[in-house]
């Protein structure tokens, strides 16, 4: 069924992202039930098309979240609850998908593509990690789509190997700090007491860290022989580089300009300021008064009609959400606490408990978002014993390294499609010795963080 040229699950998509936005704005008691009830309706529409795999993982934690609720004694509260909160991914989905087709379409990023893609031996790894980094960080997976045209099916295995590391470790390490990912918003959501500004700079050095030590053990273990050179290098001229640097420092001082003035979350102000900022780019690419209205049309057009197309990213953050809202009825926090002191009294230990898991979920395929959000309602900071910075950095630290040794991450199957391999040779066999050494590492550093802290 289609309105006015789109589906009715755009529209519907459409609805609960400006609720959302509204809701900010307006006290309005209403809000809460009625995009719960749009979210399931936009569910039903899209599920019978979703992907397997995610369609039975999200199936599946709804149903295991609806059956703990009722075993809690509170079922439509609860149910309620959980639908009526996943409305801030669905804002967020919404308000990232706005920058992907400027951001594919702009010759300046195409121009930086060109110049991160082209360096040479001695200092590719590091540019790639380092170039995607800063392209996704703000970009998000337009950022990584960009840099990736770089590896071929027809790649040798061992080039393929080092590159798709440096890819994965560029992108996934922006997590740690990047309003832009949904990493923060989930962590934000599940620690509801934390501010970005509190963790990001520590999320930052982590991630640096994280780029420096994934370019060092690619030059120790995984670099052999000679190699292989090629053409100079291609180089921005100054106009690209103003460019580059324009749009995406724009981009991320607006955004961080609203959280901290205006006191919004971060999924609102992407939310607000996504839409009219991809506009006036795509219309700021156009050679003429014309052409920048059928550009702008066109934007709007793609992204409205695009809506049903986050089905699965919908479906499985939806599940997560009912699921840990679900299951924390049946764990009181007080009674885990009893439990932590009992058996795991030492707070370091509990934080690297918690980091470890996480990673060892993530590589039995269970997606960080699943755990976090659980943990958030059944382990909040003060029953684990730390501050909230400390443990958001935690979770954040290991968010994207858990990603890398997931076989069914989003980025894990968008680099085995490109690439050509195996999402399981990817996660399973070439990145977890550096993965569990820096999970290491960022242990280390929280525990260390924790005690000067103190």
């Amino acid at each position: 069924m289609r309105i006015l040229g789109a589906p009715l699950s755009s529209w519907v998509y459409l609805t609960i992202a400006v609720l959302t936005v509204v809701s900010v704005v307006v006290d309005w008691n209403l809000v809460a039930p009625l995009t719960a009830g749009l979210i399931v309706l936009y569910l039903l529409i899209e599920i019978p098309k979703s992907a397997a795999t995610p369609r039975a993982i999200g199936l599946i934690l709804i149903g295991l979240g609806l059956v703990a609720a009722a075993i809690g004694g509170d079922l439509q509260a609860t149910a309620l609850d959980g639908f009526s909160r996943s409305r801030t991914f669905v804002l967020l989905f919404f308000a990232v998908s706005w920058l992907q087709i400027p951001a594919r379409e702009s010759p300046s990023l195409q121009a930086a593509r060109e110049m991160i893609t082209s360096q040479p031996p001695g200092r590719r790894f590091l540019a790639v990690a380092l170039g995607v980094h800063g392209l996704g960080a703000v970009l998000n997976l337009a950022g990584l789509s960009l840099v990736a045209t770089m590896i071929e099916k027809k790649m040798d295995g061992t080039l393929l190997k080092r590159l798709t590391t440096a890819l994965m470790l560029g992108f996934t390490s922006a997590s740690c700090w990047s309003p832009f990912y949904v990493s923060m918003t989930v962590v934000l959501t599940a620690i509801p007491t934390l501010q970005w500004i509190k963790v990001a700079p520590f999320g930052f050095a982590i991630a640096m860290v994280a780029i420096a030590g994934g370019w060092m053990f690619d030059r120790l273990v995984s670099r052999r022989g000679a190699q292989k050179a090629i053409d100079a290098p291609a180089q921005l001229s100054a106009e690209q580089r103003k460019n580059t640097i324009g749009v995406l420092g724009v981009l991320g001082v607006l955004v961080v300009g609203l959280v901290e003035i205006a006191g919004v979350s971060i999924p609102v102000a992407l939310g607000l300021i996504a839409p009219p900022f991809a506009i006036v780019w795509v219309a700021a690419m156009a050679p003429s008064r014309y052409a920048r209205r059928a550009r702008m049309g066109d934007l709007i057009k793609r992204v409205v009609n695009g809506l049903p197309e986050l089905r699965n990213e919908v479906l499985v953050f939806v599940g997560a959400t009912v699921f840990g809202v679900g299951v924390s009825t049946l764990i009181p926090a007080a009674d885990l606490s009893v439990f932590l002191d009992t058996w795991l009294p030492s707070i370091d230990l509990r934080l690297a408990v918690l980091t470890f898991g996480i990673t060892i979920f993530g590589m039995i395929g269970m997606h960080p978002v699943i755990v976090v959000i659980l943990i958030g309602e059944v382990l909040p900071p003060e029953v684990l014993g730390v501050p909230d910075w400390i443990m958001g950095l935690a979770l954040l630290g290991v968010w994207g390294l858990s990603t890398m040794v997931n076989p069914f991450s989003a980025t894990t199957l968008y680099l085995a499609r490109v690439g050509g391999g195996s999402g399981y040779t990817m996660a399973w066999h070439w990145n977890p010795p550096f993965v569990f050494i820096a999970v290491g590492v960022v242990t280390v550093a929280v525990v260390l963080l924790r005690h000067l802290a103190m």
